[in-house]
């Protein structure tokens, strides 16, 4: 292995913290070149100075005494702003002292040049919230970021604008794209880095992309991209997974390397590879897992609390700088969820909870999890307040609400209030959702079959295919179960309609760029498809109403169903949890927010969180629409509970 040089730039400012403010005053610093046979050297060995977060030889140094991270993952696009504080204030009374968050490009710019940072989006916000509840801040802006979002948090419209695009590398679109994007971002996030008066102490490059390739141009770029933003206001770092090869592959100079692990590593072991790569400098766990994230038809994935608090202990004991990943969870609102596409090219979409398992739940309630961790970092910390003891929020159980059927998503009705009708194509191949920049929902691809009867064949569905025959439902083709091909009965001149459902974009690995729709041919009895086909896009961003007569009976197509809510009489909402037991697969909006994909039929995740900020308090209604994709079979009803089912009908 090459020898490395690195600079590590000591960073100037001070950190006064009351109960409503945080401010910095810089002074200028001197730097000093270190290297290393094997890897760079972290230390900056000049003399303490006042104002100052480095690093010396094992430690982080902020204003000249030892900074112990104790910090825990918390993603605010995962939960509504009116939450933050809410949250962070249970990170601070559990023993942490710094709060690690990623921020999704996508969220931002959902589309090109669209840029939304308030509300929801308001990441300044969030982080001056972690400000004034006394944490400090680790910030991961990517770009790419996984977080089981869709596309690991890359906007989608990369795919559309630039079809051979090569995300993740020194692609020059990818880069130049991410420049415009990091100067965006950082317009917000400069003004509270460390050294200009915020608690941003720690920004992150890229995320794990040691395990995904090793390009030392790409690396650069795109640290050098983030360093003209932060400068030395702020330390950089990267965090790879244990072994040696994704350390190395991974780390870029100028940046600490962090790795990733859970409970089945051992703290006195687990650090010898990233120490043959970089034998001095602080040791940090940036994902430390105490639960783990479920896909869809999976058993709910979960840790149990002894190995947490062994591992947490053993890190503690040995002065390990570490970061929860997630202290707390949160939801995966509308088509925000992503998938994973392991070396069996088997396609596994993420549920709509981030629950994880994790010490605060998806409603962010303390668990037995919490306690025990707020148990071990009090006998290390004095700070930690026994006084301050969360206790879990109270939640609504409201009953029942019947839903009507209004419209048939596929009728002249639906298309007309909910559809986009694109052009017309000719050929064999179709065009994709990027293609025709549409994020997420359904896109329908409509020909006519000349044939009698037979054999329907696609080879690349993305994802899942429901198939009409003049407008009587035929089956289903599935990414999933790998189900290519359905037999047909048709006569010449049938109408073949296939409804293809976005289910979340690849993630994570290799299969990253994951375009949807219908990649490969259509083919019928073995012969191409290539006539003439007609295309109706379903964004469904945004569904507040629908009108249409109440439908009685229906075979073609989903169907939107549609009920009101009203809470009992002088009672503040609550939040609670929609029960979608008896229902198949769909979308569920509430008051015009998309509480995200719903599947009880495969599992385990069987309740929708709904927070009750959402909520409207008597004697306003609350709106609840529902769009049911495999079992619209009649007026239903839909149950408010005051507990989550994560793990199947519990």
């Amino acid at each position: 292995m090459c020898v490395l040089k690195v600079l590590f730039v000591a960073l100037a400012s001070v950190f006064i913290i009351s109960a409503t403010s945080i401010r910095f005053d810089s002074a200028p610093v001197v730097s000093k070149l270190a290297s290393a046979n094997h890897a760079p050297s972290l230390s900056s060995h000049s003399a303490p100075q006042i104002n100052n977060i480095s690093i010396a030889e094992d430690e982080f140094i902020l204003n000249g005494k030892p900074l112990h991270i104790k910090s825990g993952s918390l993603h605010y696009f995962r939960v509504p702003a009116e939450y933050w504080a809410d949250r962070l204030r249970k990170f601070k009374a559990a023993g942490l002292n710094t709060v690690s968050t990623y921020v999704e490009w996508s969220y931002h710019e959902p589309e090109e040049r669209q840029y939304s940072f308030s509300g929801d989006r308001d990441v300044a916000q969030f982080v001056r919230a972690a400000a004034k509840e006394g944490l400090y801040v680790l910030l991961r802006p990517g770009p790419y970021i996984c977080a089981e979002r869709d596309l690991g948090g890359l906007p989608y419209w990369l795919l559309g604008k630039y079809p051979n695009i090569k995300l993740r590398s020194a692609d020059e679109d990818f880069v130049e794209e991410t420049r415009i994007w990091m100067a965006k971002l950082f317009e917000h996030m400069s003004p509270l880095l460390f050294g200009n008066g915020g608690p941003i102490i720690l920004v992150q490059v890229e995320n794990e992309y040691g395990v995904y390739g090793s390009d030392m141009v790409y690396k650069e770029q795109i640290r050098d991209i983030i360093s003209e933003h932060v400068g030395a206001k702020a330390l950089l770092y990267t965090a790879d997974f244990v072994d040696f090869d994704s350390i190395r592959n991974g780390a870029v100079p100028g940046a600490l390397a962090t790795i990733n692990f859970g409970t089945n590593s051992n703290v006195q072991t687990v650090f010898e590879p990233l120490r043959q790569y970089m034998p001095e400098g602080p040791l940090m766990n940036s994902e430390f897992y105490p639960g783990w994230f479920t896909h869809w038809t999976e058993s709910a994935q979960g840790q149990e609390i002894a190995p947490v608090i062994r591992t947490l202990t053993d890190m503690m004991n040995n002065k390990i700088n570490f970061n929860f990943y997630v202290f707390f969870g949160g939801t995966n609102f509308e088509f925000t969820a992503g998938a994973n596409d392991d070396s069996l090219q088997k396609y596994l979409p993420d549920i709509t909870s981030y629950d994880y398992d994790a010490p605060l739940t998806e409603a962010g309630d303390p668990t037995l999890k919490y306690y025990a961790i707020k148990d071990v970092l009090g006998q290390f910390n004095s700070d930690v307040n026994e006084d301050q003891i969360p206790t879990e929020s109270p939640k609504g159980n409201y009953g029942n609400v019947v839903l009507r059927r209004k419209v048939s998503l596929l009728s002249p009705e639906g298309r007309s209030q909910l559809g986009k009708k694109y052009s017309d194509v000719t050929g064999s191949t179709l065009p994709t959702f990027e293609e025709l920049r549409q994020r997420a929902g359904l896109m329908l691809y409509e020909t006519t079959i000349h044939d009698t009867n037979g054999i329907l064949e696609i080879k690349m569905p993305r994802d899942r295919i429901y198939v009409f025959v003049d407008e009587v439902y035929a089956g289903l083709i599935s990414r999933m179960t790998n189900k290519h091909s359905l037999s047909l009965e048709t006569k010449p001149d049938s109408v073949l309609s296939l409804l293809v459902e976005n289910q979340g974009r690849v993630n994570f690995g290799q299969y990253l760029h994951d375009y949807k729709g219908i990649l490969g041919t259509v083919e019928f009895n073995g012969k191409s498809l290539s006539g003439k086909w007609s295309v109706t896009g379903y964004p469904l961003e945004q569904i507040d109403n629908i009108s249409g007569t109440d439908l009685q009976n229906s075979d073609y197509g989903p169907v939107l169903y549609e009920g009101e809510l009203i809470l009992p009489e002088g009672q503040q909402p609550l939040d609670t949890f929609l029960d979608t037991g008896g229902w198949g697969k769909g979308y569920i909006w509430v008051n015009g927010h998309n509480l995200g994909r719903y599947w009880p039929s495969a599992g385990p995740q069987i309740t929708m969180y709904v927070p009750g900020v959402w909520l409207h308090a008597a004697p306003s209604q609350n709106k609840i629409i529902l769009l049911e994709l495999e079992q619209p079979l009649g007026d239903l009803t839909i149950d408010f509970i005051n507990y989550p089912k994560l793990a199947g009908e519990n």
